[in-house]
């Protein structure tokens, strides 16, 4: 049997006894009427359990169209292009603040209930937006649907994990991960239509007709079994339509607000800090200020997670060194590969001369490879440890990396077309890889917080890649501008930027070594 901290021995790495939803062994189970065995029922459950979870993805990954709107909500709204990036930095950040709190609120009061309300405040929220009126109601708003878009990305995995045995868990991850990148293809290709023809309310009044179907289908088809410490996953096991995803048989412990709280607020402080320091210098009073906030709560959190019984985050998960390094790696992967989106975009469009059709063409290859390569990688992770899988994932994107980084001018589409594509390909087998590691470790009573754990890790990631390689590269033009002059100091500045991504990823190489294990004795 796999565990964190060994290496495969061959047998599938499962945690309880379960029957596979594709073995094919027909009549065996509890015949119900109609003829359906209990363990058809149970494959029925699981697959139709995966698409209500991949509904949360593909809704939370809908909302790259924001990107696309954004000069037409600064034109409606008057006001200028710094302004109107908190639209993104308030939701970002509060989404990544609050996803592991969440996550663990879903673990006391249910996944499947927390779930379906993640899915109604997202609602409202996309509504209450397409209607707002003011640039400041618009903010507060973002907020509110950041709060149903954390309990999205925190729950999904969760429940996909509760519903699959581990024999198919990283295909069954793999597959609604790439349902979620789905949505956003959906969004990078049907936003900017919608933005043209009726404006950027459009991007979220258009929204409330799959919001709408996804609660419906979650709240009638999502059914999650016993958990597995609690009723062995038998054929015949007792379906628990109404427990909400809670075990059965356990008196609920209180929920840990204050540790939530205190963890908010620390997240909260540092994405600011890294947000302002990276727009307007890290020398300004009201950074350091932030930062020392963060500091603070987060010395409050870890002493009050240390006090309660039931803590949101389990501090005790980070003795786990293949869980530690797999944490430790997803930040990691996405400072050194997010440049590609906000980067790489002036190097294709403004260096080579590329239009903006080309760019966007060349964003929907890396993500149909994605695509391709997040059930590929839940796959692999299947069949042999996923820490083998982890690591070349992480290794392809290194060596896409290093290609990008000798772009210049000079280069053709087709080259960055192929560094993006193997990018999207070594993201996918990774993320569902190392999703796949954590998941699997996870007490069965915190998935919840297994899957915050992840969203805070790969949000994280992003906002330090925004500020901290965002002020690299600003800092290397300016210093490529003094001593080349002002037309190769873009070029020089983006092939050192892109240097300090790929050793970023080469370190995540090595320490997902961390992941592998010993094998047992």
């Amino acid at each position: 049997m796999w565990a964190p901290g060994t290496a495969n021995q061959g047998q599938p790495h499962s945690v309880a006894p379960i029957v596979s939803p594709a073995d094919g062994r027909k009549g065996q189970g509890v015949v119900e009427p109609g003829g359906q065995t209990s363990v058809e029922r149970l494959a029925r459950n699981r697959w139709l359990g995966l698409v209500a979870a991949a509904s949360g993805m593909f809704l939370a990954a809908l909302d790259i169209t924001v990107n696309v709107a954004l000069p037409d909500i600064t034109a409606s709204f008057g006001t200028d292009a710094v302004t109107i990036q908190w639209i993104i930095i308030f939701y970002v950040g509060a989404s990544t603040a609050l996803q592991l709190g969440l996550g663990g609120a879903a673990d006391v009061f249910g996944l499947k209930r927390m779930f379906i309300i993640g899915l109604v405040v997202y609602t409202v929220a996309v509504v209450a937006i397409g209607m707002a009126q003011s640039l400041e109601l618009v903010f507060a708003l973002r907020v509110l649907q950041a709060f149903g878009n954390g309990l999205l990305m925190a729950l999904a995995p969760a429940i996909v994990t509760r519903l699959f045995p581990s024999e198919f868990r990283g295909r069954a991850l793999g597959i609604m991960a790439a349902l979620g990148t789905f949505g956003m293809m959906t969004g990078s290709l049907g936003g900017g239509l919608l933005v043209d023809e009726l404006g950027w309310r459009a991007i979220f009044l258009g929204r409330l007709p799959i919001c709408l179907a996804a609660i419906a289908f979650s709240a009638a088809l999502l059914r999650l079994p016993p958990s597995p410490f609690n009723v062995a996953n038998a054929p015949n096991a007792p379906d628990t339509t109404g427990d909400a995803g809670r075990p059965a048989g356990r008196s609920r412990a209180a929920f840990d607000l204050w540790g939530a709280a205190t963890l908010f607020v620390a997240v909260a402080a540092l994405i600011l800090a890294l947000s302002l320091g990276g727009r307007s210098g890290w020398t300004q009073p009201y950074v350091p200020a932030l930062g020392a906030v963060a500091a603070l709560a987060f010395v409050a959190f870890v002493a009050i997670e240390r006090r309660v019984e039931r803590p949101a985050l389990d501090l005790s998960i980070f003795k786990n060194r293949a869980l530690a390094a797999a944490f430790a790696v997803s930040i990691l992967a996405m400072v050194s590969t997010f440049v590609n989106w906000f980067i790489l975009p002036f190097m294709v469009v403004d260096a080579m001369g590329a239009t903006a059709s080309v760019w966007g063409a060349l964003l929907l290859a890396m993500t149909v490879a994605n695509t391709l390569g997040s059930p590929l990688g839940g796959w692999l992770s299947d069949r042999w440890n996923p820490a083998y899988t982890i690591t070349g994932g992480l290794a392809v994107c290194a060596l896409a990396m290093a290609s990008l980084a000798m772009l210049d001018a000079a280069s053709g589409v087709a080259r960055v077309g192929v560094g993006l594509v193997a990018v999207g390909v070594g993201t996918g087998l990774f993320q569902s890889a190392n999703a796949n590691l954590i998941m699997g470790a996870m007490p069965p009573r915190r998935l919840g917080m297994g899957g915050g754990v992840m969203g805070l890790t790969r949000g994280l990631g992003t906002v330090s890649s925004v500020a901290v390689m965002g002020a690299v590269f600003a800092a290397r033009e300016a210093a490529r501008g003094a001593e080349t002059g002002a037309g190769d100091a873009f070029t020089l500045a983006f092939q050192d930027t892109y240097l300090i991504s790929v050793a970023i990823g080469v370190v995540a190489v090595v320490a997902s070594l961390g992941t592998w294990g010993r094998r047992r004795a």
